[in-house]
């Protein structure tokens, strides 16, 4: 199975960036995220993030750029639980609202010195590491 993903890496004015908990019942759940959803049939990367990003933190983005696109691959026990997502991440520093935690997520701001003391998913590794060197 193939997931496409938008994925928006938010970074404040005071290059804080914004991560969300995922629920304990979702795959790698009880991580840390950054905010982002499954790409529908019929939709772009750029209007799922729009969509999500509203669904999920009740905010309008104003205005991304797309920072890097990942494919990686869940293999688990059983084959049929396997899966290939690709994360087609934007960088976004423009937005309209606050984000609120829309779902009951927990959200929270964190620095680039902090961000290493939070657990995240396997495919999210690459944006960490990009967002340590903006």
């Amino acid at each position: 199975m193939i997931i496409r993903v938008a994925v928006a890496a938010i970074i404040n004015q005071d290059k804080e960036v914004l991560i969300a908990k995922r629920s304990k019942d979702q795959h790698q759940g009880n991580k840390w995220e950054f905010p982002g959803g499954k790409v529908e049939a019929n939709e772009t990367s750029q209007e799922a993030l729009h969509r999500e990003i509203m669904e999920e933190l009740g905010i309008d983005i104003q205005s991304s750029s797309e920072m890097t696109s990942i494919t990686h691959e869940y293999i688990e026990e059983n084959p049929d639980n396997s899966k290939t997502v690709i994360l087609d991440v934007f960088d976004v520093r423009d937005w309209r609202g606050e984000p609120k935690g829309v779902e009951g997520q927990p959200i929270r701001w964190v620095t680039v010195s902090e961000i290493d003391d939070y657990e995240f998913p396997i495919a999210n590794v690459e944006i960490v590491n990009i967002i340590k060197h903006l």
